[in-house]
């Protein structure tokens, strides 16, 4: 009788506590402005690997081009219940003299998240292929050592109308 209490205790603790923890809803981090810059001044896809293997990402596929290969990474995420697929690049020249990260997602308002984060940047005119597109907005950031697009690309998709994000950060 006296295993039947902490036994019953026990029980209820567990129930409690995977309820609380499937009702949170899921993390979602994404790196800052600063943490972009940082990976863009790499110029090491392995130590790349390891940083962007730190918020969920996974090896996708390593595509080589002329003059810079791509390495895709992607994550899974559930958002309010809706399944989302984020997508990060690093691409990086073949002499490591440049390089590129390119984080596109539908599961948050990137223009929201880094807009504040780009105000010691300064404003520039966007001539990027995406931001001719007459359904994204796009507006292009500039300092002394990178260059930053931040878009907001309205998509169709099969349920309706949606939102998909894209922020450039360029090494110059």
């Amino acid at each position: 009788m006296k295993a039947f209490l902490p036994t019953i205790c026990l029980m209820f603790l567990t129930i409690f506590s995977s309820q609380a923890q499937t009702a949170a809803p899921a993390a979602n981090p994404f790196p800052s402005i600063s943490t972009l810059t940082n990976w863009a001044s790499l110029n090491s896809q392995s130590q790349f690997d390891i940083a962007i293997r730190a918020v969920g990402f996974k090896f996708e596929v390593k595509e080589p081009g002329e003059g810079s290969t791509a390495y895709t990474y992607i994550r899974k995420v559930t958002v309010n219940e809706v399944n989302y697929t984020d997508r990060i690049v690093y691409r990086i020249t073949n002499n490591n003299s440049a390089s590129i990260i390119s984080l596109v997602t539908a599961s948050t308002d990137l223009v929201s998240l880094y807009t504040p984060q780009l105000s010691t940047f300064k404003n520039n005119n966007c001539k990027t292929e995406m931001s001719k597109d007459k359904n994204t907005t796009c507006t292009c950031y500039e300092s002394a050592n990178f260059a930053i697009d931040l878009c907001d690309e309205r998509v169709k998709l099969t349920m309706g109308d949606g939102n998909k994000y894209f922020v450039s950060v360029a090494k110059k």
